[in-house]
């Protein structure tokens, strides 16, 4: 008994067997493909998508991907710290945050995630 594989492409593409033909200048021509590329989507399916009022959402850059992945950073050495912080007994907790040293580079640390967040979202266009 043999199976036939479907290639990927004709398995998750459904037949639509009608097509418009539609004529565009050299600057739209450029722009549908270079917002496709953005998209990483064909011209065809990009055109198709927008037309039927779908909003195709643009591939992260590198620096934003670079970006995603320094928050994730942050966000776990938080974390970190916060579990640390949590499996101190309460009274241990009360003197580190009494000690003006430990406040201080605790404050200074919030204020570089802050600001580093800031950078993040202004990659991202935020």
């Amino acid at each position: 008994m043999t199976t036939q594989k479907k290639s990927k492409t004709s398995a998750t593409r459904q037949n639509k067997g009608h097509h418009i033909d539609v004529r565009f200048t050299e600057k739209e021509y450029n722009l549908i493909i270079t917002q496709a590329a953005k998209c990483g989507m064909h011209k065809s399916n990009y055109v198709h998508d927008t037309v039927l009022g779908h909003q195709p959402k643009q591939l992260m850059t590198d620096e934003q991907e670079e970006a995603l992945k320094s928050l994730s950073a942050a966000r776990s050495e938080l974390v970190g710290i916060r579990n640390a912080l949590h499996g101190l007994p309460q009274e241990v907790r009360k003197r580190y945050f009494k000690n003006e040293r430990f406040m201080t580079a605790w404050i200074e640390g919030v204020n570089y995630l802050i600001q580093h967040w800031d950078t993040i979202k202004d990659k991202f266009g935020g």
